[in-house]
């Protein structure tokens, strides 16, 4: 067996290997989009801005009874808003992001998730307390839909084409490669096939040869797609305001909203390359000892 591995021809592997390791890259990719996208656009709507701030003047250390009132009407008023008197903390901390930092007395300040009309809030609230200042919300939400969802289309189109291209190109790449590779290999078979022997163990080897290969070949593409996501995940990152990496070398794998079953499909990805690989070239060279030409 080892003498008939060493005499078996090896034809030029590296076209194999490059066209795998794109085709891979692309189908990891066709996988990615869809979900990632699908995934980063949810937590870009998580982490948007949809309270409305009611702003009232400060009063001391002790709620006054305006506080109160207003804290019972926007609750009686509007219960799935979820009206909240914010702690002093909490004042500091958004006023710091206001302006500059705030002196003086910190004024009360009522968050709630307001989305009917304004006007009926402005009318409750200014019929108790006059004087407060009512912040809405900035209008994100409907500035940024419309290119969220462009953007969901793209993913899903990219992604199909790009999984239709791979699932149509990579079965004619295993075969063109298994038929050279048997076709280098004619006349090894032949000789064995006229002394009587069994051909076989040539198949195998041949056929190990090609999974070795094909695996190498999407090991290469799976590798190069991790790379890609980090990238495409960081020139997102201040659209969807994701947290900034620290440190020298991002965490691995990256955060690019995949799930985990996902990555386990890449992982075995390879394997799977391998096992077509295997199996096209050993019924390629099995079709080719039966009908030698």
């Amino acid at each position: 067996m080892t003498y008939l591995s060493h005499a078996a021809e090896r034809p030029a592997s590296w076209p194999l290997l490059l066209g795998l390791c794109l085709l891979s890259w692309l189908f990891g990719l066709a996988l990615s989009l869809p979900c990632g996208v699908e995934r980063a656009v949810h937590h870009w709507e998580e982490q948007l801005n949809d309270q409305v701030v009611i702003a009232l003047p400060a009063a001391g250390d002790e709620p006054s009874s305006q506080t109160n009132k207003l804290s019972q009407a926007l609750t009686a008023t509007f219960p799935k808003a979820h009206p909240t008197l914010l702690p002093d903390r909490d004042v500091t901390r958004i006023l710091a992001s206001w302006s500059t930092p705030w002196d003086g007395p910190l004024p009360r300040l009522f968050t709630l998730s307001y989305h009917g009309e304004m006007n009926t809030l402005t009318t409750l609230v200014h019929n108790i307390t006059p004087e407060a200042i009512i912040v809405p919300p900035p209008p994100q939400m409907a500035k940024l839909a419309p290119l969220m969802a462009a953007l969901r289309k793209a993913a899903s189109h990219v992604a199909l084409a790009a999984g239709l291209a791979a699932a149509l190109v990579v079965p004619a790449l295993l075969y063109l490669a298994a038929r050279t590779i048997a076709l280098a290999n004619r006349q090894q078979q032949a000789v064995l096939l006229s002394m009587g022997r069994a051909v076989t163990t040539l198949h195998h080897i041949l056929a190990r040869r090609m999974a070795l290969t094909a695996f190498l070949g999407s090991l290469a593409g799976i590798i190069l797609l991790l790379p890609s996501l980090m990238l495409i995940t960081s020139a997102l990152r201040p659209l969807l305001r994701l947290p900034a990496t620290t440190g020298l070398f991002p965490t691995v794998p990256p955060q690019s909203f995949l799930p985990p079953m996902l990555w386990g499909t890449f992982c075995l990805m390879p394997f799977l390359m391998a096992l077509a690989g295997w199996g096209m070239t050993y019924l390629v060279c099995v079709k080719q000892g039966r009908h030698p030409s």
